[in-house]
């Protein structure tokens, strides 16, 4: 039997290089990549699945980051209301009937400008309205939303200073970004609306991140209870998050601070 000699004092056997040899082989090599790749593929998904299906419910923490998502904010589904105003009703509405969207009487004036001193933001509101959606053999609305530095004011939501729901949404990673800012509020800040020369002043008193991508038809309309009407006075904003997608949906509750 010969050796080779690789080092003074080190003898290796001439199998066990060979042996060794086909180990390190470049399909040997590849095969191991691509498992360890697959490992990591999976622990992707499975975070990604957990991040995307988690509900938070944000009281005084902050969450500071920055991004850009191609897609923008999308406003949630909503079913169309009956003409009875009840606490966040989730109603149901088949193809081709027809029921009146409940519109509050205008006895107020239209909001204009918002601005919340704890994350510097100060904008323009512009009225919005929606459009409607058939999916799956069922009629919803979407609300449009400014495609600029402004939050939109749902035109058929209550008036500043009415009993009802007074709700804002906006874009959070394009079209000017309005709502970036948006998860950094906590419990206690406090938000200003204006509508015309009359300021209307909340406290904000929940802050939440509901699933939203992914998600069932039933969650996403249970979601989007949180913008119809209310038999209380209160200011709801609604955007997305977090910044390089939408997969959540962020919802901020104010009520009104009196006097």
């Amino acid at each position: 039997m010969q050796f080779l000699p690789i080092a003074p004092g080190v003898r290796y056997n001439k199998n066990t290089m060979s042996k060794f040899s086909k180990l390190l082989s470049v399909t040997n090599i590849m095969i191991l990549a691509g498992i360890s790749l697959l490992v990591f593929g999976i622990g992707s998904m499975i975070y990604q699945f957990i991040r995307d299906n988690s509900m938070v419910v944000l009281a005084n923490g902050r969450v500071g980051e920055s991004g850009g998502d191609p897609n923008a904010f999308r406003p949630p589904l909503q079913e169309l209301m009956p003409t009875e105003l009840t606490p966040l009703p989730i109603s149901h509405v088949e193809a081709g009937q027809t029921i009146a969207i409940a519109t509050p009487p205008l006895t107020g004036k239209i909001p204009d400008r918002l601005v919340i001193p704890s994350i510097s933001l100060d904008a323009p509101v512009l009225a919005e309205h929606y459009k409607e959606i058939f999916l799956n053999d069922v009629l919803y609305i979407q609300w449009r939303v400014p495609f600029r530095f402004a939050a939109g004011w749902q035109d058929t939501t209550a008036l500043p200073g009415e009993v009802g729901n007074t709700v804002l949404n906006g874009h959070h990673n394009e079209y000017g970004k309005v709502f970036k800012d948006l998860i950094n509020l906590k419990e206690g800040d406090l938000i200003e609306l204006y509508a015309g020369d009359i300021l209307y002043t909340y406290k904000v008193t929940t802050i939440m991140l509901l699933p939203e991508k992914y998600q069932s038809m039933e969650v996403r309309i249970k979601n989007a209870s949180w913008i119809m009407p209310t038999t209380d006075e209160r200011l709801t904003l609604v955007t997305c998050w977090p910044p390089e997608s939408n997969t959540h949906r962020l919802i901020v509750v104010a009520f009104p601070v009196k006097g």
